[in-house]
């Protein structure tokens, strides 16, 4: 074999360049590919690392071996890549793509490469350039097209057909109905059809969401009753249209202003005339009301702003409701104390339970020790007389605190919309945790009974009929960030037990006795270690709903490293099945967020 030998009447540094190149990826590959070796981890990178580090000490020396060792790592990359991830774009594009721009540079020194060892021309890398070089548009050009992070394998259950006699007319709650169930029985709109909606309308607010500076957002969810559909804006100004052409109907411009976080995410309807729902459980009932003949608000729309006030306007006129709090009005920081601007805000739509009210409130995270209370409390719908308080330090006294004393402060609160059931008269709050969120030395008993947990009050009475925790002494911030909703769950032997589904945002499931709140599938508390935080009542174990598919919190593998990566992590949901879920545990130790 002969010997390849350098020519000095090349010119270097375009190779000596790429040498560079490769010999940077080779170095931080041995590096970090060692590392994870130790770790007990896949030795491709350390392999890899050291190939392209022997590949560039070749190349620094003109020597076309250095080429074809590239080559060969290149072709060991692409199949251990496939083996890896197969064909799912993300995964395979964030593992190929920078060493196929190498590649590119590789194949272009290559002629002059063949050149300085008085070899023939090699054409052949410039005809590989190009095809490199198309193959590295085509995945930058894959980057912006969307990609399925889930593939689709089969047509699902298709469309639920509706009886046109039991259409749904109204979509007179947030979600929908008073459990959150967010179903809507209608069947005009289906797959077939739904790439060929149009807009019918377009309405402008007026209320700029950048006007402030102070991150205002659009984050609302409209209600519909009959032919009119109304609306909030960041500054809580309340608007009517007609449902058919858009056209304003009525505005009121609260224009409520803080200094941080501008939004408004819903409202509640009230329909005097309306029938109230009868309780099947003997519990306490819903107490009855009415609105004077001839007063206004016979129907009424009420939301909770930013500012923390309560206000009641005529769903007809949008004037506001005489008779409700002052002049439409009821002041929300009533009884909280100090309450500096942004630290207590109203972040959900109020919840319509029966004939009450119900608010609860968001306290600003980690600001300082001394803090707002988390108090849950219910307003007649037509009086917005206070009719119970919830108060998590103090669960006992329902009444407003005497002149001179507060709720107790930094007490865990419930942000996230609420739901209700009318047959139980039992409204079910997803709670958040005690200021400060992530250190647990100065909690109380009561703290830790009631943060992070699903909450079970009587709407009437605000008496409490159950408690269920998802996080012992929870230091994440993870609290309940969703509406509980509220379903019929098919237990094992067929029977249906009324439920109430709450996710996490550790991402677990839990199904629990809508009656008892205790979990109708399989929660276990997993043993979980400890960190040292000085005087920390760390909580040993956790619970963890075994019995449910988890979102997003399965073990990572090594195979996650890179790129967006698909993952099923139940076999089946079915109850007739065994559910077979993995999970990371999480470590008791706070975290930046």
């Amino acid at each position: 074999m002969t010997k390849s030998r350098p020519s000095a009447s090349v010119s270097r540094w375009p190779i000596w360049v790429v040498a560079f190149g490769v010999l940077v990826f080779g170095l931080l590959f041995a590096a970090g590919g060692g590392y994870l070796a130790t770790l007990g981890g896949s030795w491709y990178f350390l392999l890899a690392g050291f190939g392209l580090i022997v590949s560039a000490v070749l190349l620094f020396k003109q020597r076309l071996q250095g080429a074809w060792l590239f080559a060969a790592v290149m072709v060991l990359t692409v199949i251990w890549a496939l083996a890896d991830v197969g064909l799912n774009f993300w995964p395979l594009i964030s593992r190929l793509f920078a060493l196929g721009v190498l590649s590119l540079l590789v194949a272009l020194v290559y002629p002059p490469l063949r050149k300085a060892n008085s070899l023939a021309s090699g054409r052949s890398g410039y005809a590989l350039s190009g095809v490199l070089a198309i193959a590295m548009v085509a995945g930058g050009a894959g980057m912006f097209v969307p990609h399925d992070s889930v593939s689709p394998t089969g047509d699902g259950p298709g469309l639920t057909k509706v009886d046109p006699a039991k259409a749904q007319k109204n979509w007179e709650h947030y979600g929908n109905d008073e459990g959150g169930g967010r179903f809507a029985a209608l069947d005009q709109i289906n797959r077939s059809n739904v790439s060929k909606l149009v807009p019918a309308w377009t309405y402008h607010t007026g209320d700029i969401a950048i006007s402030d500076g102070n991150g205002a957002e659009d984050q609302m969810t409209p209600l519909q009753v009959g032919d009119k559909v109304f609306i909030c804006t960041p500054h809580n100004n309340l608007i009517a249209l007609d449902a058919d052409t858009g056209k304003q109907l009525w505005k009121n411009e609260i224009n409520a202003k803080t200094g941080v976080w501008q939004r408004c995410r819903g409202v509640a309807y009230f329909d005097a005339t309306a029938a109230v729902a009868q309780l099947a459980d003997g519990s306490t009932p819903v107490k009855p009301v009415s609105v004077p003949a001839g007063a206004n608000c016979q129907r009424r729309l009420l939301t909770n702003t930013i500012d923390a006030r309560l206000i009641a306007v005529d769903a007809d006129t949008g004037e506001f409701c005489q008779g409700f709090g002052n002049n439409g009005q009821v002041d929300l920081k009533a009884g909280l104390g100090n309450v500096p601007d942004s630290y207590y805000q109203l972040s959900s739509a109020p919840l319509m339970a029966g004939t009450t009210v119900v608010v609860g409130g968001r306290v600003a995270d980690n600001v300082q020790t001394d803090m707002p209370g988390g108090v849950i409390r219910g307003f007649d719908v037509v009086t917005g007389e206070m009719r119970w308080a919830f108060d998590p330090g103090n669960p006992e006294d329902k009444q407003a605190p005497a002149a001179g004393s507060t709720y107790v402060r930094s007490t865990p609160n419930s942000w996230a919309p609420m739901s209700y059931d009318p047959a139980m008269n039992t409204v079910f709050l997803p709670m958040g945790s005690s200021s400060t969120d992530i250190y647990g030395v100065e909690r109380t008993a009561l703290n830790h009974k009631y943060g992070a947990s699903v909450l079970a009050l009587n709407a009437t009475t605000g008496e409490e009929k159950w408690v269920y925790q998802t996080v012992h002494n929870d230091l994440w911030d993870f609290d309940l960030p969703m509406q509980p909703s509220l379903i019929d769950f098919t237990k094992a032997d067929g029977s249906k037990v009324p439920a109430v589904v709450i996710g996490t945002k550790a991402g677990q499931i839990f199904v629990l006795d809508r009656a008892t709140g205790k979990p109708l599938t399989n929660v276990e508390e997993v043993p979980v270690k400890a960190s040292n935080i000085p005087n920390e009542p760390y909580s040993l174990t956790q619970p963890k709903s075994v019995g449910m598919p988890e979102i997003g919190a399965q073990t990572l593998t090594e195979s996650d490293m890179w790129g967006r990566r698909r993952s099923i992590n139940c076999s089946a949901v079915s109850r007739s099945r065994k559910c077979v879920t993995t999970g990371c545990t999480p470590h008791q130790a706070p975290i930046s967020r």
